[in-house]
Formats: structure tokens, C-alpha cells, sequence
């Protein structure tokens, strides 16, 4: 009878070294898996923060630039507003010597014969009312006006003859014109 008697205790020791040598290499692999992923748990928190810093100055950044931009559309705003003044003040300019410019431009026009009664402005459009000793002249006016370049829209309402004066017949007669701003007379010629 053969008995299995394992009289070469090296082998329970080699396998104690080995069980010993894997527990070993268990504990060590566990720790360094635990601390490998810590490390990434670590690096990704950080990465993290950081994208958050990173999205907060973002965000300030948007929240003055949207202020700037509201900003600038206030001054939009006041110089749309500041445009139309200046396009008030201007039209007031051109407007303040439109009378000056009729009364200096009339004489040049009107014949010598032909007497205005009355000049009435509605902004650039002119009525006219007067008298006249003869319609050759009121033609010769109406030409003038017509032939004019800082008159427009020349319209002769009425002639009515008729009307004596100083032992003289004469003609009373309406017309009307517009005037011509000088950025029309620029725009025209």
C-alpha cells in the first residue's frame, strides 16, 4: 500500500510563497486600481472646476456685452433722435430765407406793370394776387415764372378784367408756384 505521504515540505512552503506572493499582488493591483481611479476621479473633478470658471467668465462676459449692446441701442436711439433734430434744424435754415430768397427772385420776374397785392405762403407753396394793365405783361410774367429755375408748379388761377384804379382798367389775377428748395436746384441740376 502506497500511502501519499509528501515528505518534501518545500512544496507547502512554495505554495504558501506563492498564495502569499498573489494576495500580495492582489492588495497591491487593488490599491493601485483604487488609486488610479481616485487620480481620474481627481483629474476630472479639477477639469470640471475648471470648465465651470471657464462658463462663469463666459456668462459675465455675455452679461456686459449685453449691456454694451443695450447701450448702444440707446445711442441709436439718440441719434435717430439727434438726426431728426438736425433734419428740423435744417429744414428750418432752408425755410428761414425762403422769404428774403421770393422778395429778392420777384423783381427779376414780374414785369414793370404788373402790381402784387398780396403774397401768402403755405410752407414752399406761393400764392400770388394782384393787378396788371394788360394781359401781354401777365403772359410775360407767367413766362418769367415758368422759365425760372427756383420755381415750380406754376399754376395762373384766374385773370379778371375789369377792376379800374386810378382812371386805368386793370386785370386782377391769382397765381401760384412753388419754390425750390437750394438741395432741389443741386438735385435737378
Amino acid at each position: 500500500m502506497l500511502h501519499d505521504i509528501n515528505l518534501l515540505p518545500w512544496r507547502d512552503q512554495q505554495r504558501l510563497r506563492y498564495q502569499r506572493r498573489f494576495i500580495v499582488m492582489l492588495v497591491a493591483g487593488v490599491i493601485l486600481s483604487v488609486g488610479l481611479q481616485w487620480l481620474i476621479a481627481d483629474y476630472l473633478k479639477e477639469q470640471k472646476h475648471l470648465q465651470t470658471q471657464r462658463n462663469q467668465f463666459l456668462t459675465q462676459h455675455i452679461a456686459q456685452l449685453d449691456m454694451k449692446l443695450a447701450g448702444l441701442a440707446n445711442i441709436e436711439k439718440q441719434h435717430e433722435s439727434i438726426l431728426t433734430r438736425l433734419e428740423m434744424v435744417q429744414e428750418l435754415q432752408n425755410d428761414r430765407n425762403k422769404t428774403t430768397d421770393l422778395l429778392t427772385l420777384l423783381p427779376k420776374l414780374i414785369p414793370q406793370g404788373v402790381y402784387i397785392n398780396k403774397i401768402r405762403f403755405h410752407g414752399r407753396q406761393v400764392d400770388i394776387n394782384g393787378l396788371s394793365d394788360s394781359t401781354a405783361r401777365l403772359a410775360s410774367m407767367l413766362d418769367n415764372f415758368e422759365d425760372s429755375p427756383w420755381l415750380m408748379d406754376v399754376n395762373m388761377h384766374s385773370i379778371v378784367a375789369g377792376k379800374v384804379l386810378l382812371s386805368h382798367e386793370l386785370k386782377s389775377f391769382k397765381v401760384s408756384f412753388r419754390l425750390l428748395t437750394e438741395e432741389e436746384l443741386r438735385s435737378d441740376g
